[in-house]
This record gives structure tokens, sequence and C-alpha cells, in this order.
């Protein structure tokens, strides 16, 4: 299959940065705090709030993600990690340090990413390698559906879907090439996918506690 000029051009990219840096029951609640949890990790609340406030302070506010955004990076970036380490494009932590400062620059600001930013934007180019090489987004869609099969998320958080996951990558890599951003910033759009959608609650329109 032939990739398409825009999408074979930001892979090139992709390729060249990086040779260059070298459980609960679905549906189940998760616990008081917990933003969500898979495969025995917590995403707490507090954390997500860290992590907002790393970009909200790393980019002065000019592009900080919303808490489904930061969510949907945190519980998909270590499987992201190995399928890119699978597919021989190992994201390391360098790589990621070089390209959340080159963020920070992108925006206009100055200073240096921390390390809520820098393991962020790690999960987010490695959301960006696996979605770019494979034009079919089986890869995706094979990591994805193995969160949503058994991840456990708060009702604050929504329900996981892989679908709502796909349409969002797919949106993000459109808008990249609508504002031309190639190889170099096209990375900073994947910070707008997320997984989460809202539940179907009728207990909660009934009134009844849960």
């Amino acid at each position: 299959m032939f990739l398409s000029r825009p999408r074979a051009a930001v892979l090139g990219a992709v390729v060249v940065s990086l040779a260059l840096t070298a459980c609960a029951p679905p549906g189940q609640p998760a616990a008081a705090g917990v933003a969500a949890s898979y495969e025995g990790t917590d995403v707490t609340n507090a954390r997500v709030d860290d992590i907002y406030e790393s970009w909200l302070n790393g980019t002065k506010g000019q592009d900080v993600a919303n808490r489904r955004q930061i969510l949907t990076v945190e519980v998909l970036r270590e499987d992201l990690l190995a399928k890119c380490e699978e597919l021989g494009y190992p994201v390391q932590w360098s790589t990621a340090e070089q390209y959340a400062d080159q963020w920070i620059q992108f925006k206009g600001q100055q200073g240096e990413a921390d390390d809520n930013m820098i393991e962020a934007t790690q999960g987010i180019l490695a959301l960006w390698i696996v979605a770019y090489t494979d034009p079919t987004f089986a890869n995706l869609r094979e990591v994805s559906d193995n969160v949503e099969a058994s991840i456990v998320a708060s009702h604050r958080s929504g329900a996981y879907s892989t679908d709502a996951l796909i349409d969002s990558v797919q949106l993000a890599m459109q808008t990249a090439e609508n504002k031309q951003l190639g190889g170099q910033f096209s990375y900073t759009e994947f910070q707008n996918a997320s997984a989460f959608v809202d539940e179907d609650r009728p207990w909660f329109d009934r009134g009844t506690s849960s």
C-alpha cells in the first residue's frame, strides 16, 4: 500500500528525527480519586492535574490539553512506546525532551519542559509514529483495543472508545496538514487526540447514586 505524499513526508521526517536523536471488569467505576486504571496502574486525578499544570506553565497557556486528552496519552503511553520499539522507531527520553523543548519554542515561549511535559510528549510522539507508520491504523487499533478491553475509568473521565481515538487521530492528521506543520511540528496536533467519550448513564438520569 502506498502512502499519500503528506503522510510519506511526515513519516520520513519521523524516521530521520529518531535516527538523529537515537484489573476490575470494564464498566466498573474507578476508585475514589482515580481517573482511570489499566493493567494495575492508577492514573489519579492529581496526576492529571499535575500534567495540566505543566503544560500550562510550559506553554504559558498557549497549548494546554484538556483532561480527557491528557488521560488518553497517560493510559496509552507505555503500550505505544512498546509498539514503537517493535516497529523499529524507539522514542527515547532524550528525544522526547528535545521535542518538548521545541514545542515550547514553537508556541513562542522560552524555557525548558519539566519531566511531566517530557513524559507526555514521549507518549504523544509514540502516538504520532504509530499513526503515521500504518495507513490502516491496524497497529493503533490493536494497542487501543487492549486498553478498551480492560480499562476501568471514573464516570467523570467517561467511557474509553477505540473508534473515538481513531477519529481524533485522523482529525489531528488532517489539521496538521491543513496548517502545513510538516514533519517538524505535526506531532503537536496529536495532543488533541482523545479516546474518552460521554457515558450513557441511565442511573444518573434516574437520580440514583452509584
